[in-house]
């Protein structure tokens, strides 16, 4: 069998390989397009079935410029800057920051997409009309559009997975608050729910402070990388709360009893993983962006994931993946038919473009069983192949959106179940503090200050929850003092400025 699915698909490309480049190649291409697709996706432009696929539902024929590294696509970038440079006609999975978008567009080398959008988008511009915060977030501080993003109303989000199996073992609902969870914990820990009578059981599984941080929605806040978050139009720096420190006793006294994974601090998930489905079950709930990061593909309808936890009768949790990826896509002023270029670009703005992107072409990748659900055609999914030479949403982001509805259609409930899940959470997430585009010389100031107050906030908060240090007010002083003397003054007028200049 193994043997007839690689001969099909290299027939498969061998006829791509056959049609796509003489397409690409020909002087009479409608437009040029270039870009970066990194050399670990294995993927040619020019022999991708996903580019057949839209020059077959668009009649827009390209041809391609596609740099293999990262560091030759900025070279590139930064050549468009300079008299003279030939441009292509569009940037496809451009990667463009927004100190990019403009430069160039102040340099003529981009144009603005707004006044094209409502008449050549349509599919984009209903989400911008009825997502007003995705408008905001690819527009510029005056209100232009240089770039298309990647939208993704399912994104990843760094949550807590709880085993069901054990819950309806022990008879035990999913915990909806910071109470239930800590009682929960403590049946996980006591009760034996993998029923293989020794106490090897992990309550929760988590990886350093970074994955604990993610539980502050249970004490009324949530907060970024850098422990910042934005209330009541004021930058808030969380350390220095009392919502933080009563966060930190409280996994401190988990820890101390047991109820918190105690190689939580010292492992990494290639280490923790379980990959072998007849070995016990270990892990009550861990905190993780993927089941399949540490539990056999078996196991995976054991888990569900677990709602945020409610807090003064709200749910709200912090967005570790955003809705948006910007800077996936723009036109040049070399581009004589704009309106028709992002008409091509639309296509990935609807149900249909997105599976093409991330699934392929119906009866040839994945087929329609007759109770509506979806499948993938036999061994594709384990294909290099597959992603290789037929999909486009692999490596460096591309323009579209995800193909949410269609997902939740897939034939292995399991899988859909959790889609659902996803798509339910993102409802709850949003971002601690407004996202910012910063230029580098404000990237450069900030660096050294977010690592220096970052790393000493992270180092003192595990030594309190290992129980190294002793949690008290004279300790929280002390601590609160040496980030002054770190320069925090300094960090948080930075951005309480860059606040003030998005409100």
């Amino acid at each position: 069998m193994k043997h007839r699915f690689l001969c099909f698909a290299a027939a498969l490309m061998m006829l791509l390989a056959a049609c796509t480049p003489a397409l690409a190649e020909t002087a009479q291409a409608d437009f040029v397009i270039a870009g970066f697709d990194g050399q670990d996706t294995q993927r040619s432009w020019a022999n991708n079935a996903f580019f057949a696929g839209m020059a077959s539902r668009t009649g827009v024929t390209l041809a391609y410029q596609q740099y293999a590294t990262a560091a030759e696509w900025q070279a590139a970038k930064a050549d468009m800057l300079k008299s003279g440079t030939q441009l292509p006609d569009a940037l496809f999975k451009a990667s463009l920051s927004r100190e990019e978008e403009r430069n160039l567009l102040d340099a003529g080398v981009l144009i603005d997409l707004k006044p094209l959008l409502e008449a050549h988008c349509p599919n984009l511009w209903q989400i911008l009309t009825e997502h007003p915060e995705v408008a905001a977030g690819i527009s510029l501080a005056d209100g232009q559009i240089v770039s298309l993003p990647y939208i993704n109303f399912a994104a990843t989000q760094n949550c807590m997975w709880i085993n069901r199996k054990w819950l309806d073992q022990l008879k035990l609902s999913a915990p909806t608050d910071l109470e239930g969870l800590e009682a929960v914990l403590r049946a996980f820990k006591t009760r034996d729910p993998n029923t293989n009578g020794r106490n090897d059981e992990i309550p929760l599984a988590f990886l350093g402070v970074f994955d604990l941080n993610f539980l502050s929605h249970a004490f009324g806040f949530i907060m970024n990388d850098y422990h910042i978050y934005a209330k009541d139009g004021q930058a808030v720096f969380a350390p220095m709360t009392d919502e933080w420190v009563e966060m930190i006793r409280w996994l401190r006294d988990m820890y101390a009893e047991g109820l918190l994974d105690h190689n939580g601090f010292y492992t990494n998930d290639t280490v923790r993983a379980i990959t072998r489905s007849d070995t016990a079950q270990i892990y009550g709930i861990f905190l993780n962006t993927a089941l399949t990061n540490l539990v056999p593909a078996e196991w995976v309808a054991d888990y569900q994931l677990l709602m945020p936890l409610v807090y003064d009768g709200t749910q709200r949790y912090r967005s570790f993946m955003g809705t948006l990826i910007t800077g996936t896509f723009a036109v040049t002023s070399a581009c004589k038919d704009p309106g028709r270029v992002l008409e091509w670009v639309d296509t990935l703005y609807s149900e249909s473009g997105a599976i093409l992107a991330s699934i392929g072409s119906e009866n040839v990748d994945y087929v329609i069983d007759g109770d509506g659900t979806w499948r993938l055609i036999q061994n594709y999914n384990s294909s290099n192949v597959y992603s290789a030479e037929t999909l486009i949403n692999s490596g460096n982001a591309a323009p579209g959106i995800r193909s949410d509805e269609f997902q939740l259609r897939y034939s292995d409930a399991t899988i859909s179940r959790v889609v659902k899940d996803t798509l339910q959470v993102n409802e709850y997430c949003e971002l601690p503090f407004p996202q910012c585009f910063l230029t580098t010389e404000q990237a450069d100031f900030i660096a050294p200050l977010q690592n220096a107050i970052g790393l000493e906030t992270d180092l003192q908060a595990s030594r309190w929850i290992l129980g190294e240090d002793k949690l008290d007010d004279g300790s929280v002083a002390a601590f609160r003092e040496k980030l002054n003397g770190l320069g925090l003054e300094e960090f948080m007028g930075f951005w309480k400025q860059r606040l003030n200049e998005i409100q």
